[in-house]
C-alpha cells in the first residue's frame, strides 16, 4: 500500500522508533536489572505516551479531513495502535521480572 499523506507517513515513522527504541530500553533493563535503566524506562514511557497521544489525535483528526483517505487513514492508525498493547506487555514483564532469578 502506498502511503500519500505525509502525516501517516510520520506517524508510522513515530510508532516504529517509539517501538524499538522501547525495546531496547526493556532488554538493557533484563541484562543489567538497573534502577537507573528502569527510571530512564519509566520517564522514556511518559513521553512517549504523550508524543504518540498526540500523533493519534492528529491522525483521527486528518481521517477526518481527508475521508477520501479513509483506507490509508484507517490502516495507519491501526498500525499505529499496536504500540499500546506492546507497551502494556513490557510493563508486566518489568513488574514481574521473570529474569530475576537468573541475574
Amino acid at each position: 500500500m502506498q502511503i500519500v499523506q505525509s502525516i501517516n507517513k510520520n506517524a508510522l515513522i513515530i510508532a516504529t522508533i517509539s517501538f524499538l527504541s522501547g525495546t531496547i530500553v526493556l532488554l538493557l533493563f533484563l541484562i543489567t536489572q538497573s534502577s537507573i535503566i528502569l527510571d530512564i524506562g519509566f520517564f522514556y514511557v511518559i513521553i512517549v505516551f504523550v508524543l504518540n497521544a498526540i500523533t493519534f489525535i492528529g491522525l483521527v483528526v486528518n481521517s477526518i479531513i481527508n475521508y477520501q483517505y479513509y483506507k490509508e487513514n484507517l490502516s495507519t492508525i491501526l498500525l499505529f495502535s499496536i504500540n499500546i498493547p506492546v507497551t502494556i506487555g513490557y510493563i508486566a514483564i518489568v513488574m514481574s521480572n521473570p529474569f530475576l532469578e537468573y541475574f
